[in-house]
């Protein structure tokens, strides 16, 4: 695996929450707001022209519904398939096919947990909606 300095991720880590951020479908000033900071503000870190805190790292990781680790990563490092991969056209061993049916298995698992996380939240809010109105009164 690659070592990187310290100062190459501060330099790429905007890019990398706008890649994550357009991923996501949220407007940049969607994000700056559950930052509580001005749209301007979230384009100068996401163009890496001022520094993010890790208060805000935080923000973003909740606000996309991200580890704090996936936010040091290039989406679409973690999304292409490696410089060496094989179509399934080809021949692949054994191991490769294993390999490719594993990595799948980890998405599907990790799309399963972004479901259920949200599926939570949405019976959260309507029972709290439901909790809010009133029952009618029966007339008879």
């Amino acid at each position: 695996m690659e070592k990187h300095s310290d100062m190459e991720h501060t330099h790429r880590i905007g890019a990398h929450i706008r890649k994550w951020r357009n991923l996501k479908a949220v407007k940049q000033k969607d994000l700056a707001a559950a930052l509580k900071i001005s749209e301007a503000a979230m384009s100068n870190i996401e163009n890496n022209i001022t520094d993010i805190t890790l208060g805000q790292l935080e923000d973003v990781s909740r606000a996309l519904n991200l580890s704090l680790d996936q936010l040091f990563t290039d989406p679409q490092e973690s999304i292409a398939p490696p410089a060496d991969y094989k179509s399934p056209l080809q021949k692949n061993s054994v191991v490769e096919e294993k390999e490719l049916l594993y990595a799948v298995i980890r998405s599907l698992e990790l799309k399963d947990q972004q479901l259920q996380t949200i599926m939570q939240n949405v019976l959260q809010a309507m029972t709290t909606l439901a909790g809010q109105i009133p029952i009618p009164a029966k007339n008879g």
